[in-house]
């Protein structure tokens, strides 16, 4: 057994390595990232049934045996793993009918989709099947933090709930969404109005009103593109909370407002925007063990005025690097901002957020990345 001594030598050696570790740090000029590191326990944030099946009591002939799941979702293609039309599934969400052998679970197999988990998570009280819970990762700069607050007659859609449209931040349950439903860098004021995050759960749901959207956003003023990949100051905090949920929703998107702001960065920021949006959606997907996650991002906001005027120095340098992103980045699409309102130089306002998040939708229904809609 070791005596005190030794373990107190022990003790002494590993501070000292660690403060070579972050003196070196220091002097090859790596900074703190502007986040906290401690976990965040999220094993309470999805309800007493996340994670289980759904389950019936016995039966025979078009009733679940029991022990089998209860299959309430039935859609479009199998895009995204969600269950075909056709076959022994119901449409609409009904119930799976086909008879199911003892402790055997009764699965949608149609239209060569996937069958159905069987996982469900807690929204609002409610137990949702993971195929029916679709998730939203939207990130980027200001427009994405929150700045719209314009027209006061166009508030009350980014304020007001929608009972399938949720957001989540991890460490507490999935809550009703409404603006600003992107988290922050935790030292930042919060965001003085509305981003995306509302209008696409809210067009989404029109499009598709019997599932549930998730808002999973992170935005940061003035951030550019190496900020948010792996290793830059936002990665872990824009993942912490689809990492969280994972395994419980289907992952729908990411949606992406970046570009304009890279002239905070280098010439090599500006020169290696495609590639750098390649490596964070590629590693958004690595870590969602979702390959080929849809991925959408703003074009070049086109109404900007003053230093971003479409012209100008800031376009010439970004618009170019904008446009190659599509030739880079599998399952991806820019979705235009012309014509969108501003509320100023380079703010989307109330309405132009609900226009972006809309043409993003259609965009999405138009590739086929939207198999949710009836």
């Amino acid at each position: 057994m070791k005596s005190l001594l030794e373990i107190n030598r022990a003790k002494l050696r590993s501070l000292k390595a660690g403060l070579v570790v972050v003196t070196s740090a220091l002097a090859c000029g790596v900074v703190e990232h502007p986040h906290d590191t401690q976990a965040i326990d999220t094993s309470g944030d999805f309800g007493p049934s996340a994670g289980a099946s759904m389950t019936t009591t016995a039966g025979t002939g078009n009733v679940p045996a029991s022990g089998g799941a209860l299959n309430s979702v039935a859609g479009t293609a199998g895009t995204l793993g969600f269950a075909g039309t056709g076959g022994s599934s119901a449409q609409g969400g009904a119930p799976v009918t086909t008879g199911g052998s003892a402790g055997a679970p009764v699965v949608a197999t149609a239209g060569g989709g996937a069958t159905s988990s069987g996982v469900t998570i807690t929204l609002g009280g409610v137990n949702v099947p993971k195929e029916k819970a679709i998730a939203f990762i939207h990130i980027g700069h200001s427009n994405m933090y929150g700045e719209a607050s314009s027209p006061s007659g166009s508030r009350a859609y980014h304020y007001t709930t929608d009972p399938h449209a949720f957001m989540y931040r991890p460490g507490s349950m999935p809550t009703l969404a409404k603006e600003p439903t992107a988290d922050k860098p935790p030292k930042d004021p919060v965001p003085p109005g509305a981003g995306p995050g509302t209008a696409l759960l809210k067009e989404a749901i029109a499009l598709a009103p019997s599932n549930y959207f998730i808002s999973l956003g992170f935005g940061a003023p003035s951030a550019y593109c190496s900020s948010f990949v792996p290793g830059g100051a936002y990665y872990d905090l824009l993942m912490a909370g689809p990492k969280a949920i994972k395994g419980r929703v289907t992952f729908g998107a990411i949606f992406i407002y970046l570009g304009i702001t890279e002239r905070h960065g280098t010439a090599a920021d500006v020169e290696g925007f495609p590639n750098c949006i390649n490596t964070l959606v590629s590693a958004i997907r690595k870590d969602l063990e979702v390959p080929n996650l849809p991925a959408l991002m703003n074009d070049y906001e086109v109404e900007a005025k003053g230093e971003f005027v479409v012209g100008g120095a800031v376009y010439n340098a970004i618009y170019p690097q904008i446009q190659k992103v599509p030739s880079v980045v599998s399952n991806f699409s820019l979705v235009s901002a012309a014509g969108l309102a501003m509320q100023d130089d380079h703010h989307f306002n109330f309405d132009g957020q609900r226009t972006w998040a809309q043409r993003a939708l259609k965009t999405m229904k138009d590739k086929g990345w939207f198999p949710w809609a009836p």
